[in-house]
């Protein structure tokens, strides 16, 4: 088994944004990768992805347990934060929360930071989902898992929180990015879209490619950012195999790889998604950006140029993090409570990144 320091590889080396590559070389090289260790290693280590910024003040957290309506299993444990200040009328707008990890790391406590920055700044419920794990609980037992949560929200929630279930968006990142979208496309499947917005940060959108220029789907990240760090193409096989284990049959389900589905995407709420230049998957979320775009539904797609995978999650040490949480603010209130988002043409510190939007059947990229 390979053991560190794992160097920046030459192919990123000249590309990486340099303030990911600084902190990389001075906290990251010399700690063993994910994929190269025992699961309850990783599981044990305390941190995910190292820095992350401290929570936003919220009114209040409060965990529950949610039972069942309709799948088998344990309850689903789940995080709910309040935002201060009056609830409106109608009651808290909800945003429901799924944290990454690749389906087989992360827990409760992993997006705290986003979900507390989405509650104060969006001024929403935010509901942070504890879903189970592969590989003691693979496919479909996130899937499972999620909806629970959703329904849960749209029934006993709506008392106990206070919200309005009229305004209701979804959002995560990476594996809950995938698990989000899937929500998304269940609600429409049921003849009624429950979401208005879903935000998607790095999400996983297509689980059949690999690094192959023959056998990666179109998805050309796969094989230009091959060994970009904090996610190469092994190791997000890696949760593949865990999470996937039956193979291709399994890789092209559309629940779990909602690129593929094969429903009314005109009916899907419009998204804010952000993804990384050096991201594995960024082709993927690009490509599930075009087809709302071919349907009809908005979609602005934020590239963060030079970022690997796991900026968001490091609002403390790179600029672009903060950035994407940011965005998902920005787009949560205007979502909910109609607020304008700011120009993402005009602000200075936006230098640097590449926002393409996809407006009905109009495209417009603009390097910033």
């Amino acid at each position: 088994m390979a053991q560190p320091p794992y160097p920046l590889h030459e192919t990123v080396v000249g590309r990486i944004n340099p303030e990911y590559a600084a902190f990389y070389n001075q906290h990251i090289f010399d700690k063993q990768q994910v994929h190269l260790q025992p699961i309850e290693a990783s599981r044990s280590s305390g941190i995910l992805i190292p820095g992350a910024g401290p929570l936003h003040p919220v009114a209040a957290t409060a965990d529950y347990s949610v039972r069942r309506a309709e799948s088998q299993g344990p309850d689903v444990k789940i995080r709910c934060f309040t935002p201060e200040g009056p609830k409106p009328d109608a009651g808290w707008p909800v945003c429901v929360y799924f944290h990454g990890g690749g389906w087989v790391l992360g827990t409760i406590d992993t997006e705290n930071v986003i979900a507390s920055h989405l509650c104060a700044r969006g001024r929403s419920v935010v509901v942070a989902v504890d879903y189970r794990l592969a590989p003691e609980d693979p496919f479909p037992a996130a899937v499972e898992d999620a909806w629970e949560a959703v329904l849960w929200v749209r029934g006993q929630g709506q008392q106990i929180l206070g919200l309005d279930t009229n305004r209701m968006a979804t959002g995560g990142s990476s594996a809950g990015a995938n698990l989000a979208a899937i929500m998304c496309q269940r609600s429409a499947a049921r003849g009624r879209q429950w979401f208005s917005l879903q935000l998607l940060s790095v999400p996983v959108m297509d689980n059949r490619p690999d690094a192959g220029e023959d056998s990666n789907h179109g998805h050309a990240s796969w094989t230009d950012n091959r060994y970009s760090p904090a996610l190469p193409a092994a190791k997000m096989l890696w949760y593949r195999r865990h999470y996937l284990p039956n193979g291709p049959q399994e890789w092209a389900h559309p629940e779990a790889s909602p690129l593929l589905w094969e429903g009314n995407w005109s009916a899907l709420p419009r998204a804010c998604m952000v993804v990384g230049e050096l991201d594995v998957l960024r082709s993927e979320g690009e490509a599930f950006a075009c087809r709302l775009r071919d349907a009809g539904v908005g979609a602005d797609v934020t590239v963060m140029r030079g970022q690997p995978h796991p900026f968001i999650a490091m609002d403390a040490v790179l600029e672009d993090g903060a950035r994407a949480i940011t965005l998902f603010c920005e787009a949560l209130s205007h979502a909910m409570y109609k607020i304008p988002t700011k120009d993402l043409k005009s602000p200075p510190e936006t230098v640097g990144i590449e926002v393409q939007h996809f407006e009905g059947i109009r495209r417009d990229t603009d390097t910033l």
